[in-house]
């Protein structure tokens, strides 16, 4: 599989990886700043190198502009079972790949008992940046961006990556390229959504993945399938059972309050979701969209810096609970 350094993360190069700003260290730990893709990548490469028997990179291909599309293997102990974490999938959420991190760091060097058991029950396969196209965008050109960059229209750019899916893309799909939700002409168009289903379809041994979470913000919420149905689930019971878990957990250190349910129930209904695709194609029994805290209106995506620690820490809290209550259920 083509190995990404930081260096190729678009096919003509970037000026930001031959002169990244002085933070590009980002060791992590602090948690202060929003860091660029090729931070992340740099960050990424760091931890390989530092933990070469557990850290695998690994990608899933190339976006529509050229970058690649990074993830990082987390592997303490053969033969267990996975979860799959993808992470801003829409461009302007960046407290999403801020947190991915955090969990990142936390799952290879904290020596909490609690960390560790939750690190070395599952093999973690995490994607912080999924929508590299327009996160980059959103970082050098318009803070609020959140499609994809691939055209939609003569005159209107992006896909949301989200609307993409195949499971259901059809049913409540948008048609408006210059909507903020347009689906794309047909399921699956988007390089990056493709590209995501054929690795998890191809690279991960068949119903191995037990758990998919989806990182977004901003609507402070765990949220289980569907998207396109307000009609629970058959297996709801042990999707709330874990919603729950992660919220009370999360709630416990700054007393931050998550909702839970349905995410047709709770948001609105929409199809093609990542979520929808995981649990009704692929058969993944534990799939949660978990929403993080933003700012309030009118700029709820622009979450202040000094917050990236608070969340980062509350949402490892909900980890923890959550990866119990799924033993709980017998599915690691």
């Amino acid at each position: 599989m083509e190995y990404a350094s930081p260096m190729n993360c678009t096919l003509a190069g970037c000026l930001r990886c031959l002169f990244p700003r002085k933070k590009v260290t980002y060791r992590l730990h602090d948690w202060t700043f929003y860091p660029t893709l090729c931070e992340i990548y740099s960050w990424m490469d760091s931890i390989i190198e530092e933990y070469p028997q557990i850290a695998t990179g690994f990608n899933i291909g190339r976006s529509y502009e050229g970058r690649l599309i990074r993830g990082l293997k987390l592997s303490f102990k053969p033969g267990k079972k996975a979860i799959f974490i993808e992470s801003n999938i829409h461009a302007r959420e960046w407290i999403t790949s801020a947190v991915c991190t955090y969990l990142i760091m936390k799952l290879l060097s904290s020596r909490n008992p609690e960390i560790r058991e939750m690190a070395e029950s599952l093999d973690w396969w995490i994607i912080p940046v999924l929508n590299v196209d327009g996160f980059v965008y959103s970082h050098e050109k318009e803070r609020l961006w959140r499609k994809s960059r691939s055209p939609a229209s003569p005159n209107n750019i992006g896909i949301d990556l989200n609307r993409n899916f195949s499971y259901k893309w059809e049913l409540r799909k948008c048609a408006d390229p210059s909507s903020n939700i347009y689906s794309g002409p047909y399921s699956e168009s988007e390089p990056e959504v493709k590209q995501l289903t054929n690795f998890i379809e191809n690279n991960i041994p068949e119903g191995s993945i037990k758990i998919y979470i989806a990182l977004h913000a901003a609507a402070q919420a765990v949220l289980t399938p569907w998207a396109h149905t307000k009609t629970p689930p058959r297996n709801y019971s042990q999707l709330l059972h874990a919603a729950n878990a992660f919220a009370r957990a999360s709630y416990r250190r700054y007393r931050t309050v998550y909702r839970c349910g349905i995410l047709g129930n709770i948001l609105k209904l929409v199809s093609g979701t990542s979520t929808d695709w995981a649990h009704g194609k692929k058969g993944i029994p534990i799939v949660l969209c978990v929403e993080l805290p933003g700012r309030g209106r009118p700029r709820r995506f622009e979450l202040p810096e000094e917050m990236i620690l608070r969340v980062s820490a509350e949402i490892l809290d909900g980890f923890i609970g959550m990866i119990k209550a799924v033993k709980e259920l017998d599915y690691i």
